[in-house]
């Protein structure tokens, strides 16, 4: 975890490896070795999570362990769902986007570069908002990192909202006896599909109720 040789693990060590993540600084193989937490021959958040485990030492409260987390993300937020406590994420990105506005605390640090996200927590804190950040442009995830503080095998899915609400054509049309409407939300929202007849008359209503987004 000493990344600089100076004796001391501290912050200093953390901010060689985002620097390092995120290809703003190139490290020596001795350097390397040294911040290779977990020794899987890759320098990642899971190894600054390493890192900021020493230096919290008893001080950290770990929280439940994740098996499971989601990120959400296509409508201008990036969210997440988890089965425990998240220490830190990593995301390899593409496409045109800009981050707009963060969600996380003070307490958690986000850096980025144009293919690598980094979000982690400083001092052990989990997370207060489901919502990481606010974005505008075209974001695609290519792959996800999550860490805990019990360096679990998490498994991770990401799901890809739709940018605005739409409703598509019922299929097939005409039907007998069956008919299929798919709608895209964007967001949480309350949602009321009801059909009507040629006369205006109202048939039936088939959802009335809050959805989540999808």
């Amino acid at each position: 975890g000493d990344v600089n040789f100076d004796g001391i693990i501290n912050v200093l060590d953390v901010v060689m490896l985002v620097g390092a993540i995120l290809d703003t600084l190139i490290l020596e193989s001795d350097q390397m070795v040294a911040g290779d937490l977990n020794q899987d021959d890759i320098i990642n958040v899971l190894d600054i999570v390493g890192i900021i485990d020493i230096i919290l030492g008893d001080l950290l409260t770990r929280g439940k362990s994740t098996n499971q987390a989601e990120l959400h993300y296509g409508n201008g937020i990036l969210s997440y769902e988890a089965d425990g406590a998240v220490a830190g994420l990593q995301l390899e990105v593409s496409s045109d986007f800009n981050i707009t506005d963060t969600h996380i605390s003070d307490a958690w640090e986000i850096k980025y570069s144009d293919n690598t996200i980094i979000m982690f927590s400083m001092d052990g804190s989990n997370l207060e908002s489901k919502t990481l950040f606010s974005y505008n442009g075209t974001l695609i995830i290519e792959s996800a990192i999550v860490a805990d503080w019990h360096n679990s095998d998490i498994a991770i899915s990401t799901i890809l909202f739709p940018k605005e609400i739409a409703l598509q054509p019922a299929y097939p049309n005409p039907f007998n006896p069956i008919t299929y409407i798919n709608f895209e939300l964007p967001l949480e929202s309350e949602v009321s599909i009801q059909i009507f007849n040629l006369q205006g008359r109202l048939l039936n209503t088939l959802v009335n109720g809050h959805m989540n987004a999808g």
